[in-house]
């Protein structure tokens, strides 16, 4: 009965031939009937018709063409012969085809597997689930099978950034990981009623789920921390989930019937499907810059235009034209007027005129939010190109925040449209000023501020940030593990790893993590020493392994600092540091004894991490 509820709501599958890069916004959706209408060109996009047993292709104009399969075929993939790849659920059996029709199936080694998710794998074979028979298989492209057993009811699989595949645990409530060789590991999503289901490599090293009985979208990186943003639609019943070709995740709503777009930053948008109660199954991005899905109930294959125009950074307060008060330090304040220069990619392979509106400036209640100058133009941009509109021409957006600060983090939100309407984007605009012991000449101002945006810290209280103050080893841990998770992260509970880490304590789960993610083994003798000061040299090594992972190492140095002696312990981490650009050292030394500060300390973050006060 668990199948059967299960495949009633998750019938049919699409997949790509080929991806493509593209837009930003949805703009119109398009249901194309799925009915036999001669062979298009080969190789679009690939589809599972489930009740009738057929593997349907369809064209980026809408011509489809049907092709016979066998065993009620569920997911289908492109396998790294060229092929395609699918389960077969009522025969026990993967099937392949070729694109020009030519049918085979293999049958796996349980009985009664129940035959889900399939997935290249990064060894190039295919990884598929077997929900029923509680394993994840994997198939070589000539047909021999291993299973291995798993936990949770596995439905869908991926291949992950790390070489690994993960897989939803419908019935466990967590993410599995299965190494190439069979091993495995369960990350529990730590989240009330949790049963996920689709899942997906997304950008930024991590992947992305949609978790059914939350009704939420999940994030997981490779380490296993778990975040999860709320729908707001409730009982949505969320299916599929696919990378975009415009940098953010689609997923599909079968029950509430639309389809939904999540950002990176967990900003949430939803689309109704035009076509009544047809319950979108399954997305992928096509050839085309657009992303395309299955329609269940509706019979039809989906197309969700995307816009193409892809956003791209902005500057703020970087320039002072005529009618702003700017001060050019890259940060809105209060009572200033700054010019806005937003970035646009032009996706498409030749070039557009773009202009643009600054539609709506919103924040919280209480202040004054003013558009100087709604309009702005970035001309005639080349195919493949990026321009903003002051070095385009000069033309920009000017904005006015004037009043008291009415929320510690105060953002605003600029709307701005685009030739006419045809793409809408709001951006996030951060106003500085945001802690009273460090003025707008301080040296690191903007990097305080820009560290306070992304969430990796709330200063040192009462709306201080104690510029001066040393990072010890504790807060150090805190700082980075937030960098690396994202702002959100929470790491797991202590189990009393140091001596000197009374658990639980303040920072307890925080060190913990940090050294199981191996950036750091303590300071000797089973000791961490939280309260001790980081060292400009330690901060190397802790934030180069951050960065690249524990198992990194840096290139040998060539003595690039006097006060760094080459060899000795730290100098390659030092001079690889410098070599990224994080650090110019102190004035031709790098002073490696000297405790790191707080100031300090945001500027290392904010390039390390690359963070961005005005993105995209």
């Amino acid at each position: 009965m668990r199948l059967a509820r299960f495949f009633a709501r998750v019938l049919t599958a699409l997949a790509p031939a080929l991806l493509a890069a593209g837009g930003v916004a949805a703009q119109t959706i398009t249901d194309f009937p799925v009915t036999t209408s001669g062979s298009g060109p080969d190789g679009n996009l690939w589809f599972t018709e489930f009740f009738v047993g057929k593997i349907g292709r369809i064209t980026t104009d809408g011509t489809v063409t049907e092709f016979p399969a066998a065993g009620n075929p569920q997911f289908v993939v492109v396998g790294s012969d060229g092929n395609l790849w699918f389960t077969e659920q009522s025969i026990d059996k993967i099937g392949h085809m070729t694109t020009a029709g030519s049918f085979g199936d293999y049958p796996v080694i349980s009985a009664n597997a129940g035959l889900v998710g399939i997935a290249p794998g990064p060894d190039d074979n295919l990884w598929f689930c077997e929900a029923g028979a509680g394993n994840v298989g994997r198939i070589t492209t000539s047909g021999s099978v291993t299973e291995f057993p798993v936990s949770g009811f596995p439905l869908q699989i991926a291949a992950g950034p790390d070489g690994n595949l993960w897989y939803g645990e419908f019935e466990g409530g967590a993410i599995g990981r299965i190494t190439t060789s069979g091993q495995t590991h369960d990350f529990p999503t730590g989240v009330p009623n949790s049963q996920p289901q689709g899942i997906t490599a997304g950008p930024g090293g991590v992947l992305w789920f949609t978790d059914t009985g939350a009704n939420q979208i999940g994030r997981i990186t490779t380490s296993g921390a778990v975040t999860e943003y709320p729908i707001p639609t409730p009982d949505a019943n969320l299916l599929g989930i696919a990378p975009g070709p415009d940098g953010n995740l689609w997923f599909a709503e079968a029950a509430a019937n639309k389809i939904g777009r999540i950002t990176p930053k967990g900003v949430v948008t939803e689309f109704p499907v035009p076509t009544g109660n047809s319950a979108p199954v399954a997305l992928v991005a096509g050839p085309d810059g657009n992303v395309w899905f299955t329609e269940v109930e509706g019979n039809k294959i989906g197309r969700i235009t995307l816009s193409s125009l892809a956003a791209d950074l902005a500057t703020v307060d970087a320039h002072a034209p005529t009618g702003t008060n700017s001060n050019v330090n890259g940060v809105l304040e209060p009572g200033e007027t700054v010019e806005v220069s937003p970035a646009w990619h032009n996706t498409l392979a030749g070039a557009q005129g773009v202009t643009g509106t600054a539609a709506t400036l919103t924040g919280p209640a209480g202040p004054t939010y003013t558009i100087n100058d709604a309009a702005a133009s970035y001309g005639s941009v080349a195919g493949g190109a990026t321009a903003d509109c002051h070095d385009a021409t000069g033309d920009c957006y000017r904005i006015t925040i004037s009043g008291a600060r009415p929320v510690a983090h105060w953002d605003a939100i600029l709307t701005e449209t685009l030739n006419g309407g045809t793409t809408t984007w709001a951006r996030t605009i951060h106003v500085g000023n945001s802690f009273a012991d460090v003025p707008t000449t301080y040296p690191f101002y903007g990097y305080i501020e820009n560290l306070f945006h992304s969430g990796a810290t709330g200063g040192c209280g009462g709306g201080l940030y104690c510029p001066t103050g040393t990072v010890t080893r504790a807060q150090m841990a805190v700082f980075l593990l937030k960098g690396k998770h994202g702002t959100d992260y929470l790491p797991p509970a202590c189990a009393g790893v140091f001596a000197d880490v009374p658990c639980p304590s303040q920072f307890a789960d925080w060190i913990e993590e940090f050294a199981t993610e191996g950036i750091t083994a303590g300071c000797g003798g089973g000791d961490y020493c939280p309260s001790q000061p980081v060292t400009r040299a330690q901060m190397a090594v802790f934030l180069l392994k951050a960065e690249h992972g524990a198992a990194y190492t840096p290139p040998g140095c060539g003595g690039m600092f006097g006060d760094v002696p080459c060899p000795s312990p730290f100098a390659d981490w030092v001079e690889q540091l410098a070599a990224e650009g994080v650090t110019a050292g102190c004035g031709g030394n790098y002073c490696p004894n000297d405790p790191n500060i707080r100031g300090q300390m945001a500027v290392f973050l904010v390039k390390i991490f690359s963070f961005q006060l005005y993105g995209a």
